[in-house]
């Protein structure tokens, strides 16, 4: 499914054609992906961050496709509904991958409103580990029984294969795709940005651990589903969560422009 709008015509700033509400929700997201950029990695112009639209549950907003994540500002990121059809015109579109992608799993789990997908070196090692993500640390206890997994079998850059990739996801919050890396679910922007960020942690140290050829300490069963029941729920983080505010401030400090 593509665009469905002429681009390229002038019109006036996105801030004025858009509400409030939707407007913050945007610099919101376009903070996500300059953090993501700052403290992960990108993969070109191929990660992507989304959050729905407030107001507007059948509409998401998602990166260009010809954006890398710290380029991404408040009016360059594009709207879209459900099925992948462009909303709103704009001199930006969206990749396949990422509009189907979104779209899927946004339909699947209206519970769901933000998504986050990336390819980093340490969640893509991880994703090609048959045991995927090891209970070694209190990153990772937080997502302990609480991870899907996707089979690399078809593409997930068709609507079919998104499709396929949003069932798998089931009633869970985080899902590994195997050989291919994460993604990372919230209720809020800032949950999904911050689970994402904490199994980032989680993958990194993991890598190192193998790597580094020792036995490793593995927690029991009991205390890694305490420390998930007490670390891992969801529905905790929002736009007041201290790590999130101390997040933004960051952005605001190095990366002003993200809300052009």
């Amino acid at each position: 499914m593509g665009s469905t709008v002429a681009i390229g015509k002038k019109q006036k700033p996105i801030r004025e054609r858009v509400s409030k509400e939707e407007w913050q929700a945007r610099c919101d997201l376009a903070a996500a992906h300059r953090l993501i950029a700052h403290f992960v990695f990108v993969d070109m112009t191929y990660n992507h961050v989304s959050v729905r639209v407030p107001g507007e549950p059948g509409h998401f907003l998602v990166k260009a496709d010809n954006q890398f994540m710290e380029q991404v500002t408040a009016s360059s990121l594009v709207k879209y509904d459900l099925d992948g059809r462009r909303v709103m015109e704009s001199d930006y579109k969206a990749s396949a991958a990422a509009y189907n992608l979104h779209a899927a799993v946004l339909k699947a789990r209206p519970d769901i409103a933000a998504v986050v997908h990336t390819h980093s070196p340490a969640n893509l090692a991880v994703s090609a580990q048959k045991h995927g993500l090891l209970p070694v640390t209190q990153q990772a206890m937080r997502f302990y029984n609480r991870i899907a997994r996707y089979p690399n079998e078809v593409d997930d850059t068709t609507r079919e294969g998104a499709d396929r990739l949003a069932a798998a996801l089931g009633d869970k919050w985080v899902m590994i795709l195997e050989n291919h890396g994460a993604l990372v679910c919230g209720t809020t922007l800032p949950e999904a940005y911050i689970y994402h960020h904490f199994l980032e942690l989680a993958c990194r140290a993991q890598v190192g651990a193998l790597a580094g050829g020792a036995e490793l300490i593995i927690p029991s069963p009991a205390a890694c589903a305490e420390r998930a029941a007490k670390f891992g729920r969801i529905g905790v983080y929002d736009s007041k969560s201290r790590d999130w505010a101390a997040s933004l401030a960051l952005v605001e400090k190095r990366y002003p422009d993200y809300k052009d």
